[in-house]
């Protein structure tokens, strides 16, 4: 996992029995409700916890026993092979959504300005790219990468004034290994650190 310098936690992480989790902050806008006190806790403290789970049903109950109150909002995501569990806080009450794996793509999106304001362009543009029959890397690549030259603000490689993209993270988990590819830049401007490779229990040396 990356590592956030501030609060020692992370936005994104895998182990290697294959268990990935990645963390969105939820951008409610004005109006929309959320906690009625300051939070004391970072929210990227929740991963490295889910990181000592060896499936996905004990990471699911260590999720549904988060308290919402002690952290800011957020949308998360845990998944292994089969399934995706997603967990959602306004910073007053968790709600858990579980769905099967498939061949289709998902997409879990956030941004400062508000989490409405980017949702429609960017699934309109993953639903372009993300063509069943095309080569799905590719296709990741190509939009974490995408930016609209009169709206770099609300594109996936993002920049406005005061924010930019500024990671790119790509967890790749096989029968045999989990590989992490960290990139300290955004998708378009840097090559990617030395990947990091894990064996998963069992696998054949």
């Amino acid at each position: 996992m990356p590592i956030d310098p501030v609060s020692d936690g992370t936005w994104i992480a895998v182990n290697d029995a294959g268990l990935a989790a990645a963390l969105l902050n939820v951008n409610l806008g004005p109006g929309n409700g959320g906690t009625k006190e300051s939070p004391t806790l970072s929210r990227g403290t929740i991963l490295p916890k889910l990181m000592l789970c060896s499936t996905l049903a004990e990471a699911k109950r260590v999720c549904v026993a988060i308290d919402p109150r002690q952290y800011p909002p957020f949308q998360l995501a845990v998944i292994d092979d089969r399934r995706i569990e997603q967990f959602r806080s306004d910073g007053m009450a968790l709600r858990n959504d579980g769905m099967r794996l498939d061949d289709r793509a998902y997409m879990f999106t956030s941004s400062g300005l508000g989490d409405a304001f980017v949702e429609q362009p960017r699934r309109e543009l993953f639903d372009q790219i993300m063509t069943p029959s095309g080569d799905r890397i590719a296709q990741q690549d190509a939009f974490h990468r995408h930016s609209w030259p009169d709206r770099r603000h609300l594109s996936v490689c993002m920049e406005r004034a005061e924010a930019r993209t500024v990671s790119h993270t790509v967890i790749d988990i096989e029968p045999d290994r989990v590989v992490l590819t960290y990139v300290p830049d955004a998708p378009d401007r840097a090559q990617p650190l030395a990947p990091i490779e894990l064996v998963r229990p069992g696998a054949s040396p």
